[in-house]
């Protein structure tokens, strides 16, 4: 349920990012606005893959595992 939590708040952050940036992506042009991007989102870290997998396909948001060999664990973001 925490992660779940977290998720929301991650998922409401970046609405209130995107919600600033939609309207200063309408002054320009195409080109340049089809490469601006959300930004991912850390949202937990877990010990083993199958973990973070499972709340990356809990969540409704675009989603990745990513391992990160400095400290040996699976870090959920979300975009």
């Amino acid at each position: 349920m925490r992660t779940r939590t977290r998720l929301v708040a991650a998922a409401m952050g970046a609405a209130v990012l995107l919600g600033g940036a939609t309207t200063a992506a309408q002054a320009i042009p195409v080109s340049a606005a089809a490469s601006v991007a959300a930004p991912w989102i850390h949202v937990g870290s877990y010990k083993t893959d199958a973990a973070c997998r499972a709340d990356g396909q809990n969540s409704a948001q675009t989603w990745k595992c990513q391992y990160e060999s400095h400290d040996g664990r699976y870090h959920l973001y979300v975009r």
